[in-house]
């Protein structure tokens, strides 16, 4: 895992360098020398204060001062070119807003299917909708086995801890197929031991479950802190030492990719299995503790009729990268079981996983907007484009499965979709952030100025002004939302997270209940 982050994270530099050295040896549009040209210009009286190449007012005069010049984007072209300039610090730009980003990607915890897994991040970027509905289902899915337990139980506490942990590794190996309870239910009929002993022996296999999660939620909250001071040093001098320029529209592609937070956060708060054998291992064991003369493979072949086209435990295993065994890829969205009303429905499940694409968009979008000529610009255009792409990719993904495309075919079809779209997506932002928006057109705000459209040469003092009141304020509103919709995702699902997620404590006291040892603690002498 940690080689391919390190290759992910080589490719950008490569990329960051290539673009530090492009820069350099590009000659687009600068601002900053169009200005001293025109300035120059003026005074030299080689530009007239009357040029057709300066905006007119609402009173007919050019606005042709020689601090604040606006210009007509045919004027800026005639002056500036009409090519767009690569910004000469890409550099700094690329390590406070966007690298931050692509480091939290990184640290995405993915299911363990080999290196097949990281091809998760591709869905991720590709189709964010259905890689977030997907991880919420999984914590649906524990929650209802949870409730499963309790009924079964009908008391609440350790046992009902215990039983719903191993509900819910049988949902990790057929939740997707059938109902967990039902395997756990048959196993139970050829058990060969007491009661008590059944007790036993679920709580040991429960705290193994537990034991063998993966736990990278410390170093995930280390690279969202380290986001978040980045994000807090652009606009702080003190703290960071502020920008090589003034923060402008970078803001708004940089928060419009910040809907990457909450999916970072629940893949890592709800973890995965060392290994995917590991989960079958511990339940096989389990199994063969109540009956020696069978085995997990028969049993999850006898009550679940969709595994007895796979001739060993290995072509099983395959299949786990397009059945539903990957958090962020359920190609089925309905639930196999449910418990009752305490079931959360699949719209709100939806709607939740919705609700950081919107926010993340719609601040972007407002950011964008407030990019001096105030109104619609290339950017807004690409952030529409993307959001509607991005709602494409997700009817596509349930589409082809309503089509009839199933298993392993449409796997690949949605990877190969996932590959078109987030590969374009990360480097037409990675470009934007360059400057490959830096341009007479797409700074004049024509798509919703029209005949007013204008390119302003000196907006220091607006991108000044902005980035002390209305860049900050929307950056917070959306960090605030992105943090909220997080903790509703929790709160939501927090039944099920409990489910694998045993603290410290609980586990080493399973552990030291079934060794029937009690461990005291002596303070050192």
């Amino acid at each position: 895992m940690a080689d391919a982050r390190c290759s992910l994270l080589r490719a950008f530099a490569y990329l960051l360098v290539f673009f530090v050295l492009f820069t350099n040896a590009q000659n687009g549009f600068n601002r900053d020398v169009c200005l001293k040209r025109v300035r120059d210009g003026l005074d030299d009286g080689t530009i007239s204060r009357n040029s057709s190449i300066f905006l007119r007012d609402e009173d007919g005069l050019p606005m042709s001062e020689p601090e604040t010049p606006f210009l007509t984007i045919g004027g800026c072209e005639q002056v500036c070119g009409k090519s767009f300039g690569w910004y000469r610090d890409v550099g700094p730009r690329l390590s406070t807003w966007l690298i931050p980003v692509l480091l939290l990607i990184s640290n995405m915890e993915v299911s363990p299917l080999d290196k097949r897994r990281y091809l998760m991040i591709l869905h991720l970027l590709g189709d964010p909708i259905d890689s977030l509905y997907s991880l919420l289902l999984k914590m649906e899915a524990w929650s209802r086995c949870h409730s499963m337990a309790r009924a079964m139980c009908r008391r609440s506490g350790r046992r009902v801890r215990n039983l719903a942990t191993v509900l819910g590794g049988f949902e990790e190996l057929v939740g997707f197929h059938a109902n967990p309870a039902d395997v756990y239910t048959r196993i139970m009929q050829s058990s060969r031991v007491n009661s008590v002993q059944v007790d036993a022996h679920i709580a040991r296999a429960a705290q193994k479950l537990a034991d063998s999660r993966t736990d990278e939620r410390l170093r995930t909250l280390l690279a969202t802190v380290l986001y978040i001071y980045q994000l807090v040093s652009a606009f702080i001098a003190t703290v960071g030492g502020g920008n090589t320029s003034p923060p402008g529209g970078r803001i708004g592609m940089t928060m419009f990719m910040t809907w990457i937070l909450p999916s970072i956060l629940i893949s890592n708060a709800i973890g995965c299995f060392t290994s995917r054998r590991t989960c079958f291992d511990i339940l096989d064991s389990f199994v063969q503790q109540l009956d020696s003369e069978t085995s997990l493979w028969s049993e999850l072949r006898d009550a679940v009729p969709e595994l007895r086209q796979y001739s060993s435990v290995e072509d099983f295993f395959e299949s786990f990268s397009w059945s539903g065994a990957i958090y962020s890829y359920r190609p089925s969205k309905q639930l196999k079981f449910s418990t009752g009303p305490q079931d959360r429905s699949r719209s709100l499940i939806f709607l939740l996983a919705l609700a950081p694409i919107v926010t993340s968009s719609v601040v972007a979008s407002i950011i964008l907007w407030h990019t001096p000529p105030i109104g619609i610009n290339c950017r807004n255009l690409l952030v529409f484009s993307i959001i509607i792409f991005m709602f494409t990719s997700a009817f596509f993904t349930a589409a082809t499965s309503w089509a009839g495309l199933h298993g392993e075919t449409h796997w690949h079809v949605v990877l190969v979709k996932d590959a078109c779209l987030a590969i374009p997506f990360v480097l037409l932002v990675f470009f934007a952030t360059s400057g490959l928006f830096n341009s007479c057109w797409c700074w004049s705000g024509v798509y919703s100025l029209g005949a007013k459209a204008r390119v302003p040469m000196n907006p220091v003092a607006d991108f000044t002004l902005y980035g002390r009141t209305i860049y900050p304020i929307l950056v917070s509103v959306c960090l605030i939302l992105l943090i909220l919709a997080f903790v509703a995702m929790m709160w939501m699902g927090w039944r099920g997270w409990n489910v694998m997620r045993w603290s410290e404590k609980e586990r080493q006291d399973e552990w030291n209940r079934a060794r029937g040892t009690k461990v005291e603690l002596h303070p050192v002498s």
